[in-house]
């Protein structure tokens, strides 16, 4: 990503249709949609602004928190940036929700909806966690925005809405986020999907999170605890004009930490760049449901835990 903007971990959306809800009635942090079975596959949704994340906890019509990722600026060009884009940097966070339903008392858990949103620190006092806002809407919770602050968050918003939902079933959604990248040295657009699985008999989420593979090259896939609390380390780049920066890039330096997974040659090609829009979405999930729980190493390589 260019200019003085600061990219989020990678993700995302929307660039499918925003659907509406019907209403749920909460039972054990999972709900029972009062509007019928899930029929069709999950859809992705973009998080209204307003939208708090307390305490951990995933918001109001929300069965699970799945990734919160906070940006953090820590190697490159630092030099060139200011003490304020170090704190913005910090507070404009990916958060990443799902809606898990179970449809009747009998039936089988199903993977409604993905809610993806930037969100900043509440601050009023009332509560601690996350508000989303965006550039047009930061609400009364999170503070003072500067013009530059409204900015930063319009480009992340920008970023956010490039990705997309590359395949979805009923209890599998995989979002993908083209995204600036260090790759040997350079900053360069790379496609990173999150994976999002649903137990249909226990409703229990998973998520595998995948920088996708060049030519010749598998993808790297780790499974990370969800929900995922992380930081987003980012690479700085700085372009100069008389000597002084004037544009920058940030770039994602690896994935976050978690259980590095042995990726299938069946799955190795499903998420080559030419292959991933065409990929069955049922095959997809399967082999994403072949490598969950299936470590090989644990990799603290990526990102630390995040706050």
């Amino acid at each position: 990503m260019r200019l003085t903007i600061v990219p989020l971990l990678a993700l995302p959306m929307l660039a499918g249709g925003l659907g509406s809800s019907p209403e749920d009635v909460s039972i054990e942090g999972i709900s029972t949609a009062t509007a019928g079975p899930v029929t069709g596959p999950s859809e992705l949704v973009r998080l209204p602004a307003g939208t708090r994340f307390e305490a951990g906890r995933p918001p109001t019509g929300w069965s699970h928190l799945v990734l919160k990722s906070t940006p953090e600026l820590t190697a490159g060009a630092l030099d060139t940036l200011s003490k304020e884009a170090f704190e913005t940097a910090r507070r404009i966070r990916l958060m990443i929700a799902a809606d898990v339903v179970k449809a009747g008392p009998s039936g089988p858990f199903r993977l409604r909806q993905v809610g993806v949103g930037l969100a900043a620190p509440i601050v009023d006092g009332k509560a601690e966690g996350d508000v989303i806002v965006t550039a047009t809407h930061v609400g009364d919770h999170s503070g003072d925005w500067s013009a530059k602050d409204r900015i930063i968050l319009a480009a992340g918003s920008r970023e956010l809405n490039q990705a997309s939902l590359a395949a979805s079933t009923k209890n599998f959604a995989l979002v993908r986020t083209p995204t600036t990248c260090l790759s040997d040295g350079e900053h360069a657009t790379v496609d990173v999907l999150y994976a999002i699985l649903v137990d249909p008999d226990t409703g229990r989420v998973r998520l595998l999170a995948c920088k996708a593979g060049t030519p010749g090259a598998k993808p790297e896939v780790r499974e990370l605890d969800a929900p995922a609390l992380v930081s987003s380390p980012l690479h700085v780049k700085a372009r100069t004009f008389a000597g002084l920066a004037v544009s920058w890039s940030f770039a994602m330096m690896g994935l976050p930490p978690g259980q590095e997974r042995q990726v299938s040659p069946d799955l190795a090609r499903m998420l080559e760049p030419g292959r991933l829009a065409t990929a069955d979405p049922l095959a997809m999930e399967g082999a994403f449901r072949a490598i969950a729980g299936r470590p090989v190493a644990r990799s603290d390589r990526g990102a630390a835990q995040g706050d």
